[in-house]
């Protein structure tokens, strides 16, 4: 790699035969009115000073020879480029003298003056940006002005004639003003010319330059890594990569690729580093580009099918995976990315698919309902699937062995009974969890018969939320009022849609009922135990309560297993960090932290396993601990420290140059457990269980 001065017009873009392209693996064109008038201004000042102006940097690689024509390619600088390339264009048709015009217009493509070589108009031109970019500067360079694209994404066609602007206003400044004028202040612009030698990695380079500037999003940085030094780039490109970006938005590209590595790496990654797990699961899975690609689009284009829906699957599949995104389920795709493959493996049938789908659907509203924290969600759903089809012939009974696997859960991922959702669904605050209200209220209207159109509708509560309550709502709920209100106010009884939210507000409740009266043909089921009623009171809203929240049952039931499959061993049970004493000559076999099952082999092994997990997931408790050689809570000896001789029988945490305390008795263990989970204030009764059996029982 050689670092020098370089000239942007005199060393670039004027020389004959050579085409700078810009990789498929860079962003598109995307330079603003404001960068793009910058430029000029500095360009215009470079002129009136005579002296060089520096742009930044260059770097570029020599890609080989084709036609006669040097071919490189831009890793560093391609925004600059392509906006002194469109400046060029519009100075060339700005020109009014002929000998000007085409002597700007020379710049601009590479001359074969005995026609040796055959270019055609693509290979003439200086600069061939991206593919989308590259057909809108065909149209430009051509002079199709009036094919280009005009709409906000047309970034070139919008510059070029911001350009034709700057221009004429710089003409119309004075009489002396000339093109030409401008065309020496490009001249003077200098930049760090950095040429990469065939040893040089690239790769690397390339992070080290956009670590400095605008930081790229996972998903760029991703194909880059996997085209940017494949010689067959621009077909897999096009064949793979714009599919997969076609297919998911920017935003949601980037939480694809964080579900992906989470349903491929050990642990939780971190945005921060997913990054660097993508790269640990490419050299790992010792995939090649296209390999890796041909996955990334089987897994996209399923995920797609999760946010989206998909017309390849029948309407009771696309219904689950719309109420699963309608309250937010994402999690849980963790786990369907195994199961669609399942489907796709031809393991389960679609109606199989769409039986487990109803069932996550039910088992996340009823956890939703009974305010049951969703913390361990992610957890679960990562190693959901490894737990229940552990045993291959599991899945020979799909459906049956997963919900026999939840029924069987004693910790708070278990299933929430019929009569558990029922008493939630009547007293709970519903309204709170807006996006499960309405997804309820607009499923028990829509039973049975034509989806009503919910888009234009809200919640309404019947008894008015004002806690100023009129005398006629006030004689009406008795004397109790302000209990009454206090009580009912939020729950299913009380609660409704209409589209005439703003305007009902604090109404009687006789003029509440004429105006909804006026949506009757609309909102029926809802309203039909409201319209006869003279008097809204708490009798009325726990009766409507008791019938809305059975027809949500029914709505989304639990289908019960024909054939239970058992997954718990009777001699191991579940305990708590209550009784730290529970250990006590016991053999332990996994952990639950926050839904995520962990098998270990020892007490000891589940420290120092759980240690890791939290430092991983927040470094700056126990580092700070280490610093300080600070005890745990109930504990007297340093847990943590950075001196190996700091703890006792010092055991390396990964990652780091921390040693934690070891070699305790199980009962110890526990406690160790408990005062690190009061560090980092998680519930220590709810959030981590372990399993274990009596050292005196074996197991044959």
């Amino acid at each position: 790699m050689k670092i020098e001065s370089g000239r942007m017009l005199n060393d670039y873009i004027e020389p004959n035969k050579k085409q700078y392209c810009i990789p498929v693996f860079q962003r598109d064109y995307a330079w603003t009115e404001e960068q793009c008038t910058k430029l000029f201004e500095d360009i215009v000042m470079a002129y009136k000073k005579d002296r060089p102006h520096f742009c930044g940097s260059f770097v570029y690689a020599p890609l080989g020879s084709k036609k006669h024509i040097d071919s490189y390619i831009i890793i560093d600088g391609q925004q600059r480029f392509t906006t002194l390339y469109i400046l060029i264009k519009a100075l060339a048709d700005s020109a009014v003298d002929d000998r000007d015009k085409e002597a700007l217009q020379r710049y601009l493509y590479n001359e074969d003056k005995f026609n040796r070589y055959g270019l055609d108009e693509k290979s003439k031109l200086k600069l061939k940006p991206v593919k989308t970019d590259n057909d809108q500067l065909l149209l430009l360079m051509s002079g199709k002005i009036e094919q280009m694209d005009k709409s906000r994404r047309g970034i070139i066609y919008h510059n070029y004639m911001l350009f034709m602007q700057l221009i004429q206003s710089f003409l119309d400044e004075s009489t002396a003003n000339s093109v030409l004028m401008i065309n020496d202040g490009i001249e003077k612009l200098i930049c760090a010319d950095i040429r990469l030698d065939t040893d040089d990695n690239a790769q690397e380079i390339f992070e080290r330059i956009n670590s400095t500037g605008i930081k790229l999003g996972l998903a760029d940085l991703i194909r880059n890594y996997i085209l940017m030094t494949d010689t067959d780039q621009e077909r897999l490109y096009e064949e793979y990569w714009l599919v997969v970006q076609n297919l998911l938005p920017d935003k949601l590209l980037d939480n694809f690729f964080i579900d992906y590595l989470n349903m491929k790496s050990d642990g939780f990654v971190k945005e921060s580093e997913a990054y660097k797990s993508f790269k640990q699961v490419y050299l790992e899975g010792k995939y090649d580009n296209e390999k890796m690609l041909q996955e990334i689009l089987h897994y996209a284009k399923q995920y797609c099918a999760f946010c989206y829906g998909s017309s390849g699957f029948d309407a009771e599949v696309n219904k689950a995976l719309a109420g699963l995104r309608k309250l937010k389920q994402t999690t849980v795709y963790l786990f369907l990315f195994r199961v669609f493959d399942d489907y796709e493996n031809g393991i389960i049938t679609q109606n199989e698919l769409a039986r487990v789908l109803k069932m996550l659907l039910s088992y996340s509203i009823r956890r939703l309902v009974c305010e049951i924290g969703s913390n361990s969600l992610r957890g679960l759903y990562k190693t959901l699937y490894g737990r229940v089809f552990e045993q291959k012939e599991n899945k020979n009974t799909y459906y049956d062995s997963l919900v026999s696997f939840f029924m069987q859960q004693t910790s708070k991922n278990t299933i929430p009974s019929d009569n558990e959702f029922l008493t939630a669904l009547q007293e709970k605050n519903l309204y709170s969890k807006n996006a499960l209200c309405k997804y309820l209220l607009c499923a028990i209207e829509n039973q049975g018969k034509e989806t009503l159109d919910t888009e234009n509708l809200s919640i309404e509560h019947i008894m008015p939320q004002n806690k100023n309550l009129s005398m006629s709502w006030q004689k009406m709920l008795g004397e109790n009022w302000q209990s009454v209100h206090e009580k009912y106010l939020h729950t299913l009884g009380n609660l409704t849609l209409t589209g005439y939210n703003s305007e009902l507000g604090d109404k009687p409740f006789e003029k509440k009922k004429e105006k909804l009266e006026e949506t009757i043909t609309h909102i029926a089921v809802l309203y039909s135990d409201v319209k006869d009623k003279s008097e809204w009171n708490s009798v009325n809203m726990e009766k409507r309560a008791k019938r809305l929240a059975e027809i949500i049952l029914k709505l989304f039931p639990i289908e019960q297993p024909k054939t239970k499959i058992e997954f718990t061993d009777p001699h191991y049970k579940l305990y708590t960090l209550a009784n730290p004493d529970d250990a006590t000559y016991k053999t332990v076999n996994y952990f639950e932290f926050l839904g995520e099952r962990v098998n270990v082999n020892s007490f000891a092994e589940m420290v120092r396993s759980i240690a890791q997990i939290l430092y991983d997931m927040d470094n700056s408790i126990i580092d700070d601990m280490a610093k300080k050689h600070e005890p745990l809570p109930e504990w007297t000896t340093p847990a943590f420290s950075y001196e190996e001789k700091g703890v006792r029988n010092p055991f390396k945490l990964k990652k780091c140059n921390i040693y934690i305390s070891t070699g305790y008795s199980a009962s110890a263990c526990i406690y160790f457990i408990r005062g690190l989970m009061k560090k980092y204030e998680f519930n220590t009764s709810e959030d981590f269980v372990y399993s274990a059996k009596p050292n005196n029982i074996s197991i044959n």
